[in-house]
Formats: C-alpha cells, sequence, structure tokens
C-alpha cells in the first residue's frame, strides 16, 4: 500500500500535521494560563482533544511511510 500513496504529498501532510501538533501545544499553554475564562467551553480539554486527534493522523501518516 505504501507505494500507491504519492509520498510528495503524504510528507506535505505530516509537515503540516507537525505545524499543527506544535500550534495546539502553544494554544494549550495559552489556554491553560488564561484559566475559565469562558464557562460555556472546557477550551483546554478541547484543544487536548484535537492534539490526539492529530496525533492519531500523525501516526497514519508514519503507518503510510511504513514506519510502524
Amino acid at each position: 500500500m505504501p507505494g500507491d500513496v504519492d509520498q510528495g504529498e503524504l510528507e506535505r501532510l505530516g509537515s503540516a500535521l507537525r505545524l499543527a501538533e506544535s500550534a495546539l501545544e502553544e494554544a494549550l499553554e495559552a489556554a491553560e494560563n488564561l484559566g475559565s475564562f469562558d464557562h460555556r467551553f472546557d477550551v483546554p480539554r478541547a484543544l487536548g482533544g484535537a492534539q490526539r486527534l492529530v496525533g492519531n493522523a500523525l501516526e497514519a501518516v508514519d503507518s503510510a511511510r511504513g514506519q510502524r
């Protein structure tokens, strides 16, 4: 299956996901520093969920590259 995947696009996706992962880390730190600024939403929890999704996507990219 890895031969069927455009490796350039796969690398592009991996790069974008790593940038998203870094941005989410910064956002989570900022949200934690702000505390509970909006009682309607648990922003740190939402960001944590987004981090898990990005992590899952990165695992899929690694798997498609044959690294796992």
